[in-house]
């Protein structure tokens, strides 16, 4: 606990230090310039895009398709857990042949989601929660193939059925970390609905950096990266929170 607080005090020292800079720096010393903006243009900036771009719509569809493909990818994989581990199990030589397709390109098959359904909202959902579920069972995978071998010794002592070592060896030894990850897939995710909806060009943040590049809007894009990156930190933050406060066994 002393050291997070320690942690915690030097990120925030260390924030006020290079904001007060920034103000100094780009407000008053240095002229224009393309590198960053000046503090007072990014207030000017945020009203802008409020207005002009539709804030409010963008950060409504974008955050929507966002936490909804990853509740779906949650409910689809805690339905579903017992009978992927049982696959994944049985049949994991045959999955690890299939990893030749993480080479494909991400950004491909958002350009292929676009062409086959352009200009659709739950197309652009469809394409996150197959992200997000994607994700989630690499990662499930990964961890039911490390499953302790002391564990699986004990439930056979105990007479467990095979689909109740599924069930209460594997899952429950796998949740931990895997709950976890869901925090590297919420980062990934903005990722790829970001680029998504560059690329579909219609709605949403992704729209709005694409517009404000078109128009060569540098402050736009500059106030839209700081928008973004809080509201990254905000949702990671609430997802570490439930991590700690329902997961909160090691998931070492």
């Amino acid at each position: 606990m002393k050291e997070k607080k320690i942690l915690l005090q030097n990120s925030a020292a260390l924030f006020v230090t290079l904001f007060f800079v920034y103000v100094v720096l780009f407000e008053f010393i240095l002229p224009i310039n393309k590198v960053l903006p000046k503090p007072s243009s990014v207030y000017e900036s945020f009203i802008h895009i409020w207005s002009d771009y539709n804030l409010l719509f963008a950060f409504t569809t974008t955050t929507s398709v966002i936490y909804v493909a990853i509740a779906l990818s949650i409910l689809f994989l805690y339905a579903g857990a017992k009978y992927f581990i049982k696959l994944f199990v049985e049949m994991k030589y045959s999955i690890q042949s299939f990893q030749i397709f993480r080479f494909i390109p991400i950004f491909f098959i958002a350009v292929l989601f676009n062409f086959w359904l352009p200009n659709n909202l739950l197309a652009e959902l469809l394409f996150g929660f197959l992200a997000a579920a994607f994700l989630a069972l690499k990662k499930l995978f990964d961890e039911s193939m490390k499953i302790k071998e002391e564990y699986l010794l004990v439930a056979r002592n105990l007479n467990l059925t095979q689909s109740d070592m599924y069930k209460n060896i594997y899952w429950k030894s796998s949740l931990p970390a895997l709950v976890k990850y869901y925090e590297k897939i919420h980062l990934s995710l903005w990722t790829l609905i970001l680029i998504y909806e560059f690329i579909d060009n219609t709605h949403g943040f992704g729209f709005i950096s694409r517009t404000a590049l078109d128009y060569k809007d540098f402050t736009a894009l500059y106030t839209l990266a700081i928008i973004l990156s809080l509201l990254i930190w905000f949702g990671n933050s609430v997802i570490r929170f439930v991590n700690n406060k329902i997961i909160y066994w090691s998931a070492e």
